[in-house]
């Protein structure tokens, strides 16, 4: 069974700047800026709230609000429910959105009518959206005095919860566009006596500009890895419409060829790894092009093992058919160290990050090959899960791999002596 992972390191930072600001590697430097109306839709997409439809000069329903409530909030796990009653009067459990609406009553967000109608298709004004944002931070009308609205109105605009909305009287219908707006900056605002951001309850963060970090959110919501081994295993792998989804191949943006150059890795191949957030409809595939893009994949069998001389217990490098690839990522040291899973012989695929040595001025501009990822590949099984796979600061993935009883250190290799490598090693595993 596949299952959600923590996925952190190089090879998490690029899944998770593409899914928020849709770039390749090759278009770094013309990503689109923080702050921007593009970047808050990316991140609510990110998040599963809103996608790039709200982004418009169409009215906001209440219904359409209700649900942007829920869904930026710790209660978006009970979004799937089905309900068996009314949410009100006028919205019976069969109506689309009545369980948001219902959440968003429950919690004080929102009120119904006189009668008892919620008036679901009526557009939201500015007085309704702050009445909500307020009360989601935990202000109630007891923080009011005589005219709760206009009071409640002052406190919305002071808290910049109206950043980027276009309504100004409490009268005015909202937009789209202006609640997506209410939406994010309801996120990035401390709630009511507190010194944490309304959004950290959904693992959202701020960065230094004080702009939402959807990194942890993304992070939490990726499936993977998954090994697909045949197209066929390719397409029972995502539970989502690959017509619909966005693809990244080794990091880059494939665009509407996407299907296609993952079909091309697994046809010529043999393999493709497979991480999937479901949310936001992004696939990442990651496969060997010949080591044309940023990120790698080689498959291949451990040949040796690299030791430093201060830390026997941490390799610094690995032989993958005797080609070096350096190990950056702490996680990744651990599965080839003495302790870890993988041993000399064993057959893995590293996901690798070509990394420019900065710090060498002799040999300033070149590169070096470092693994972030490995997987441990059983030639024996046909199943479409990958074996392990460990990435930095990373909780410990296992589907279906029979790990190593005993893990082959430079000195069980060369008998007690050091071997293999020479370069700054204590010893490296013997290849075979």
């Amino acid at each position: 069974m596949v299952k959600k992972h923590l996925f952190r390191s190089g090879l998490a930072a690029l899944a998770v700047f593409s899914a928020v600001c849709c770039f390749s590697v090759s278009s770094y430097a013309v990503t689109i800026g923080t702050g921007s109306q593009s970047y808050r839709i990316s991140v609510l997409k990110a998040i599963g709230t809103a996608d790039s439809s709200f982004d418009s000069d169409e009215p906001c329903t209440r219904a359409e609000f209700a649900r942007l409530m829920v869904l930026s909030s710790s209660e978006k796990d009970t979004s799937g429910m089905t309900l068996t009653s009314a949410a009100a009067n006028d919205v019976p459990a069969s109506y689309e959105g009545s369980q948001y609406i219902k959440t968003a009553l429950r919690k004080g967000w929102m009120r119904t009518r006189l009668g008892g109608n919620f008036a679901p298709e009526e557009t939201v004004t500015l007085n309704e959206a702050a009445k909500a944002t307020l009360a989601a931070l935990g202000y109630t009308d007891e923080d009011f005095s005589t005219n709760i609205s206009q009071e409640r109105l002052s406190l919305f605009k002071s808290l910049d919860l109206d950043e980027g909305v276009n309504a100004v009287n409490g009268s005015d219908a909202l937009t789209k566009r202006d609640c997506i707006n209410i939406i994010y900056n309801l996120l990035r605002t401390n709630s009511k006596d507190s010194s944490s951001i309304y959004g950290s309850a959904i693992d959202l963060t701020l960065s230094a500009d004080n702009e939402l970090n959807a990194t942890n959110v993304i992070e939490n919501s990726l499936t993977g890895p998954i090994l697909a081994k045949t197209t066929q295993e390719f397409r029972n792998a995502i539970p989502f419409d690959l017509n619909d989804a966005t693809f990244y191949f080794n990091g880059q943006n494939s665009g509407t060829l996407g299907k296609m150059y993952i079909d091309s890795q697994i046809n010529h191949q043999g393999y493709v790894i497979l991480y999937y957030n479901d949310d936001t409809r992004t696939v990442w595939a990651y496969g060997d092009d010949g080591g044309v893009s940023t990120y790698n994949c080689v498959r291949g069998k451990v040949t040796s093992i690299v030791y430093d001389n201060d830390n026997i217990a941490a390799p610094s490098a690995v032989y993958i058919d005797s080609v070096k690839y350096s190990l950056n990522s702490s996680d990744v040291k651990f599965m080839f160290s003495l302790n870890g899973d993988i041993q000399v012989g064993d057959y893995v695929v590293l996901i690798c990050q070509d990394v420019s040595d900065t710090n060498d001025e002799e040999q300033s501009g070149l590169t070096d090959n470092y693994a972030i990822a490995v997987i441990k590949w059983d030639k024996n099984k046909d199943g479409s899960t990958a074996g392990t796979i460990f990435s930095e600061n990373a909780t410990v993935y296992r589907a279906g791999s029979s790990s190593s009883s005993e893990t082959q250190s430079g000195s069980q290799a060369a008998g007690g002596s050091a071997g293999g490598s020479t370069e700054s090693t204590a010893g490296a595993a013997a290849a075979e």
